[in-house]
């Protein structure tokens, strides 16, 4: 791989708990997400990864620097934001911590990654306030000439299940207006939704990453599907061009809850 080739992986939707032992639909998250970890460390070549969003299920300062601990080693940058299930708060406090950074805004040589909180405190849909969308503003300015990769927890766009899209991002109208006004976005990542999504939207890519615990049936009644726990990959190129895909474990990590009804 080229060394103009920014590659990123993207993982989502850990659910850690301080209680190593507890299990979230049939998932014990820590040996779902230890199971994730095995395929990252085999990884090569990887310029930074990005933690979009629930990273705990409980808040608690004991998952957070679990997570830390399990990503030691890995001698690559780690960025995070916060999803719905997490505390912001406890966040700032435990990291950065080790390898993890707080930085959101990456600037690289030909892109720039910018890392929003789309948590509404108290609810499960998410919504980008008044102070995201001027920092999202204010760095698409400084870097008009790089590509611009916006990270945030909750899907932007319809993902086709009823009940999921009650739950996205609740000012996407106003998200996308905004970007609207800037050619140079290119990539767009989100959480959330514990499946894998690909679209375009006008040019800009526009993806999710699959859960590091259980996913969701994309229908519109809340179910499980069968697949096993991963993460997107993702290789930038100076030309724009980008390739991605996904990796996951080779077996589903605990036991398949056929009848969840949610969680």
């Amino acid at each position: 791989m080229s060394n103009d080739t920014l590659r990123i992986l993207q993982i989502s939707d850990i659910h850690l708990f301080a209680d190593e032992k507890r299990s979230l639909l049939g998932v014990n998250t820590l040996e779902s997400f230890q199971a994730v970890m095995a395929l990252v460390k085999a990884e090569k070549d990887v310029n930074l990864i990005i933690l979009s969003g629930d990273l705990s299920q409980d808040g608690s300062d004991v998952a957070y620097k679990r997570i830390a601990s399990l990503m030691e080693g890995l001698n690559v940058p780690v960025y995070y934001l916060p999803g719905n299930h997490d505390n912001v708060a406890m966040m700032a406090q435990v990291l950065p911590r080790q390898i993890i950074s707080n930085h959101k805004h990456i600037v690289l040589k030909d892109w720039h990654i910018i890392l929003l909180n789309s948590q509404k405190p108290g609810a499960v849909e998410g919504y980008l306030d008044e102070s995201e969308l001027n920092y999202l503003q204010h760095c698409l300015q400084a870097y008009p000439e790089h590509r611009a990769i916006i990270v945030f927890h909750h899907h932007p766009v319809k993902v086709g299940s009823k009940w999921l899209d009650n739950l996205g991002l609740t000012n996407a109208d106003t998200f996308w207006n905004i970007i609207s006004h800037y050619p140079r976005v290119h990539t767009v990542l989100y959480g959330h939704v514990h499946q894998v999504k690909e679209e375009l939207v006008g040019n800009i890519h526009c993806l999710s990453a699959p859960a590091c615990c259980f996913q969701f049936k994309c229908q519109n009644e809340f179910a499980l599907d069968y697949l096993p726990p991963g993460y997107r990959w993702l290789e930038f190129y100076p030309d724009g061009r980008i390739k991605t895909g996904i990796k996951r474990t080779a077996n589903y990590v605990g036991t398949f809850d056929e009848q969840a009804k949610g969680y």
